[in-house]
C-alpha cells in the first residue's frame, strides 16, 4: 500500500534563517551587542559568508524594521476595510496594533528601540512609512472631531498622542490581558484622548 502523499514545505533559505536569527538576537540582546560573528555562529557559518546575503549589519536592521512597519501598515489597512463608522475604524485600527504586538513583539521592539541605529537616509524611509500609518489614524481623528475648525491644527498632535499611547503600552505591558479586552480598553483610552482634546479646543 502506497503511503499517502503529504505536502512538503520547502526548507527556509539561508537568508530567511539569517533574518529570523537577527530578529531574535537584536530584540533580545540589542543591536549594538550583536556582531556578525554572533549571527554567523548561530547559523553555523563563517562571518564573512554573511556578506553573500546582506550588505552589512545596519542594512540587515533596516530590512527588519522596514518589513515590520510595512506589515503593520498593510495589516491595519486590511482590518479597517468595511468599517461603517469612524469609531468602528478606530476600534479596528487599535485592534490591528494589538494583534501585531501580540504576534510580532520582537519586530515591534526593533521599531521602537533600534530605530536610532539606522542611518539618516534609512530613518527617512521608515518615517515615510510611519507617516502613512499615522495618516490612517489622522483621518479618524478628524472625523471624530468634526468640522469645528478650531481643532484642525491639533489633529496631528492628537494622532501622535494616541500612537504614542499604543506603543508605550506595548513596551510597558506586564499584565497578561486577553486580545479583545486589551483592544476594547485601548480603544476607550484612545477615544478619551480624542474627545478630551476636542472638548478642550472648543472651550479655548
Amino acid at each position: 500500500m502506497l503511503a499517502a502523499n503529504t505536502p512538503k514545505h520547502p526548507a527556509p533559505s539561508a537568508r530567511d534563517r539569517l533574518l529570523d536569527v537577527a530578529l531574535e538576537l537584536f530584540a533580545t540582546r540589542g543591536y549594538q551587542a550583536i556582531g556578525l560573528r554572533d549571527l554567523a555562529g548561530q547559523l553555523g557559518l563563517h562571518a564573512g559568508s554573511l556578506y553573500n546575503h546582506i550588505e552589512n549589519k545596519q542594512s540587515l536592521l533596516f530590512e527588519l524594521i522596514e518589513g515590520a512597519v510595512s506589515d503593520l501598515l498593510a495589516g491595519t489597512k486590511r482590518r479597517m476595510r468595511g468599517a461603517r463608522t469612524h469609531r468602528d475604524r478606530l476600534q479596528r485600527f487599535v485592534h490591528a496594533f494589538v494583534v501585531f504586538n501580540l504576534t510580532e513583539k520582537h519586530r515591534l521592539m526593533l521599531v521602537t528601540r533600534e530605530f536610532v541605529n539606522l542611518s539618516d537616509d534609512q530613518q527617512q524611509e521608515i518615517n515615510q512609512l510611519k507617516s502613512s500609518y499615522a495618516t490612517l489614524l489622522k483621518a479618524i481623528v478628524s472625523a471624530e472631531c468634526g468640522e469645528t475648525g478650531c481643532i484642525s491644527d491639533r489633529t496631528g498632535l492628537i494622532t501622535e498622542a494616541v500612537i504614542g499611547m499604543l506603543y508605550g503600552q506595548s513596551l510597558w505591558q506586564i499584565i497578561d490581558v486577553p486580545e479583545q479586552k486589551l483592544t476594547d480598553a485601548l480603544t476607550h483610552f484612545a477615544l478619551g484622548i480624542i474627545v478630551c482634546s476636542r472638548d478642550s479646543a472648543l472651550k479655548a
